[in-house]
């Protein structure tokens, strides 16, 4: 593994506190087990332009602070495991789906990764740790996770194409 430079670590805290700021103060709750968030962006991004393991520590980072300093609930350690795939298959997913930026290929890896994480391996271990069942919970989780997808592909294309360029 190669080492972090000054740089890569700067904007991995970075994107873990706006990732914090965004989940876990600019958030609307509908359940305990719903909600409407936008914490994963700066995750995403740091999965795209650092690579999946600067992702993977970014989402690690941004989902144990924020759920032991700023959430109502306790800390639940396996839902660190999405936060982490929401760094880690971006990254992983670039080199095969983002030859060129375009938006498509952009919303492509956030509904590959939102499938993994949000929808399917979230909302599983939501329903352990509630005791709903799965599919009681997955009908009225993904349909807010693929509203959430289409502004977070929006807002991703947009921010990655620039800053892309600007981390060069």
């Amino acid at each position: 593994m190669k080492k972090f430079n000054t740089k890569t670590l700067i904007l991995m805290a970075l994107f873990a506190a706006i990732s914090i700021i965004l989940a876990r103060f600019m958030v609307v709750w509908l359940t305990n087990s719903v909600r409407i968030s936008f914490g994963s962006i700066p995750i995403l991004l740091a999965g795209l332009l650092l690579g999946p393991v600067a992702g993977g520590f970014t989402g690690a980072v941004a989902d144990i602070v924020g759920a032991t300093l700023f959430s109502p609930f306790p800390w639940y350690p396996p839902l660190t495991i999405p936060a982490v795939l929401v760094g880690v298959l971006p990254g992983l997913l670039k080199p095969l789906l983002l030859k060129e930026i375009r938006l498509w290929r952009v919303y492509l890896i956030i509904f590959l990764t939102n499938i993994v994480t949000s929808i399917g391996l979230t909302t599983w271990l939501l329903s352990g740790l509630y005791g709903t069942g799965y599919f009681e919970l997955l009908v009225v989780r993904a349909p807010i996770s693929l509203a959430v997808t289409l502004v977070e592909g929006l807002v991703v294309y947009i921010l990655y194409k620039r800053l892309s360029k600007e981390l060069r």
